[in-house]
């Protein structure tokens, strides 16, 4: 086992830097809802004038319902070490099976190399502490092609808050956008400010309304049907906007335990579950217009599950009051396992991939853990 290439697999990615490449990417988040995958083909830019361009080739979402993830990703966030490890390990094995299934349906356009986040399980940067259970060389149990993951552990172990890691993606791929918001288990945005990428964690978004939908069993709010039908406890919200993660500049990010202990547990004194997810959307909505609002932009590009969410939409909406631009269906769906993809190939290609200025890290990097099968 091994958690490097070969020289002559790096060289290709090096030696042909103007030539398409075709990449894997999956991302499995917060909200528990399952794992997406991006078969993505990116064309470099043929010098410093033009841009990298990209387009997605297939897509799939593998659901956690069902499947013994559903309880054993949850199991994960209380694991002793050694639990935690065996859970690691069959989860990448899962991880490698749905990718080798999802391109054996492919009948051409095979990618060159699997980019997998992983699922974070602990976050805490201010510790030097990040978690992504998924990122073992079981990745590569049944792919034949090089393996790229564990994107955070270096920046965090370097200073950095190992998030968010999209801005470099977002930059480069989604330059024409001045603010590129993502409504996953946590909302968050970034944008440039005289030429720097700047991005933050604004606040919880589908972690702390799926979880309230699980009470009720369900994974989900459905367009926000029953949350729309709720009254917003003020008294709660008023608290909630006044934590002060929201005061606190960028670069900073958010982790599942925040979001249990300083917002779920204050929404769980709401009686009704109506008026809980009516709450916490509006806490929601409110916070992505508090971190954004005086950003001098007349838009925001969304994507994310919480887009099919239309009360969320809606107040979003009703406190920002600019324009919002929705993409096409599947980048909405599959950006963040879009720019994964992307993540990876600028590792092999042995470019920038992590921002100092998004994550507070002393430098700029090109991180992220390679594996290869070993035969």
């Amino acid at each position: 086992m091994t958690n490097t290439l070969n020289n002559s697999v790096y060289s290709d990615f090096k030696s042909n830097i103007h030539s398409p490449i075709i990449a894997l990417g999956s991302m499995s988040g917060t909200s528990l809802d399952g794992l997406d995958l991006a078969l993505v083909k990116f064309n470099p830019p043929s010098d410093k004038v033009n841009k990298w361009r990209f387009s997605i080739i297939s897509s799939s979402f593998i659901s956690y319902s069902g499947t013994r993830w559903e309880k054993d990703l949850l199991k994960a966030y209380q694991a002793d070490t050694y639990e935690l490890n065996e859970i690691s390990k069959n989860y990448s094995e899962w991880v490698s099976f749905q990718a080798c299934q999802f391109i054996n349906l492919l009948s051409n356009n095979f990618p060159k190399v699997f980019c997998s986040h992983g699922h974070t399980v602990r976050h805490e940067p201010e510790n030097r502490i990040t978690q992504q259970i998924g990122n073992t060389h079981e990745l590569t149990t049944y792919l034949n092609i090089p393996v790229v993951c564990d994107f955070r552990i270096s920046d965090v172990q370097r200073g950095g808050q190992g998030a968010p890691l999209v801005p470099i993606a977002d930059k480069l791929l989604f330059s024409d956008q001045p603010i590129c918001l993502n409504l996953g288990g946590f909302s968050n945005a970034s944008w440039d400010e005289n030429g720097v990428r700047i991005a933050a964690d604004l606040g919880p978004c589908n972690i702390i309304l799926n979880e309230l939908m699980r009470k009720i069993g369900k994974s989900f709010d459905d367009k926000g049907d029953l949350s729309s039908r709720g009254r917003i406890d003020f008294e709660t919200l008023d608290k909630l906007n006044n934590l002060s993660y929201y005061y606190n500049p960028p670069p900073k990010s958010l982790s599942r335990e925040w979001a249990l202990n300083n917002i779920l547990v204050l929404i769980l004194r709401i009686p009704k579950i109506e008026d809980a997810l009516a709450t916490a959307v509006e806490h929601t909505a409110w916070a992505i217009n508090h971190g954004l609002k005086k950003l001098n932009s007349e838009k925001i590009f969304i994507t994310g599950g919480g887009v099919w969410n239309t009360y969320l939409m809606s107040r979003i909406a009703f406190y920002w009051r600019k324009k919002i631009e929705i993409p096409p269906k599947q980048i909405v769906n599959q950006k963040e396992a879009l720019c994964f993809a992307f993540l990876g190939i600028r590792r092999l290609r042995g470019e920038i991939n992590i921002l100092s200025s998004v994550t507070g890290a002393p430098t700029d990097s090109c991180d992220g853990i390679v594996f290869e099968k070993k035969f």
